[in-house]
């Protein structure tokens, strides 16, 4: 009997809780757009959320469970791109929105191909929430966006945009390429080393490895030359053949490459270098032919 009794006490108790937290059991309108979001009557939901903010709106006051947020989800689903917008940006302006708002955001002018735009919601995304989901999911386009517009300081210190990116051939050849724009010498022959690991026929790195050795090569050969024209004696004439032969090491390690690159791109500027370098090696009929493929 006793048991009977406490079984009573402990469901109505239940009871009490259930509905002390929903007054009566009923949903809420928030409930009652998430219900209608998931069975599908996207059409119900955004109005419910919608005649929510209209409400809070109207009360000069904006609810911190990010309504906008949420209509804009419903907004987007049903392909109300436009209405979608207003509302993420609403979301954003009152700042109830949260990482992800940012993104979708940022993925629906990605869509529209509005890279000026999508670039505007992805930094503040980078900015604020540096360790969200979000902003990592994210990370590579902005520096994808930041290679395309040529922001190349910023492409750079966004480095590495992903865990995999010193391991990727076109995200390391994009740092790469940022690095050699804005002069940054430093660690470009590491770089450029690592890229023809990851692929020996790397373009961006056979450039690099070719103008490094031809640049060696003639700063070499001038300042043989340039010495024993202040100073023709035997030892510094001995001298400068000692120089010009290191010199030409470097040429020929640099030729084969150049001749690989005009191969594959018949880019007149590795016909000049291959030019020049023929000439440096005496070899008048060469370098006359590729002095006209230069031209």
């Amino acid at each position: 009997m006793i048991s009977k009794y406490l079984r009573w006490i402990f469901i109505f108790a239940l009871f009490t809780q259930v509905t002390s937290c929903n007054p009566g059991g009923k949903l809420t309108q928030h409930q009652k757009a998430q219900k209608a979001f998931e069975e599908g009557k996207l059409i119900e939901s955004l109005a419910i959320y919608e005649g929510m903010i209209a409400s809070e709106e109207a009360s000069g006051k904006v609810s911190e469970e990010n309504h906008y947020e949420q209509a804009a989800e419903v907004a987007e689903a049903l392909g109300l791109s436009d209405k979608a917008e207003m509302y993420y940006k609403l979301a954003i302006y009152y700042k109830t929105a949260s990482p992800e708002a940012y993104q979708k955001l940022g993925k629906l002018y990605r869509k529209q191909g509005n890279i000026s735009k999508e670039s505007g919601v992805l930094e503040p995304l980078e900015q604020l929430y540096p360790e969200s989901g979000a902003a990592k999911e994210e990370r590579l386009r902005l520096f994808q966006i930041y290679i395309e517009t040529t922001q190349w300081q910023k492409a750079i210190a966004l480095w590495p945009p992903s865990p995999q990116a010193e391991n990727n051939e076109s995200e390391l050849t994009a740092y790469f390429e940022a690095k050699q724009s804005l002069d940054h010498q430093d660690d470009l022959n590491d770089i450029a080393e690592q890229l023809l690991v990851l692929n020996p026929s790397n373009k961006a790195a056979q450039e690099w490895k070719a103008k490094a050795f031809y640049e060696k090569a003639e700063t070499r050969y001038q300042k043989e030359i340039e010495a024993y024209e202040q100073n023709k004696t035997r030892k510094q004439y001995a001298k400068m053949l000692e120089g010009l032969d290191a010199s030409t090491a470097d040429f020929k390690k640099a030729l084969p490459i150049f001749e690989s690159l005009y191969n594959d791109t018949n880019d007149k500027r590795f016909a000049l270098y291959i030019a020049n370098i023929y000439a440096r090696f005496g070899d008048i009929g060469n370098a006359e032919k590729y002095r006209k493929l230069s031209q």
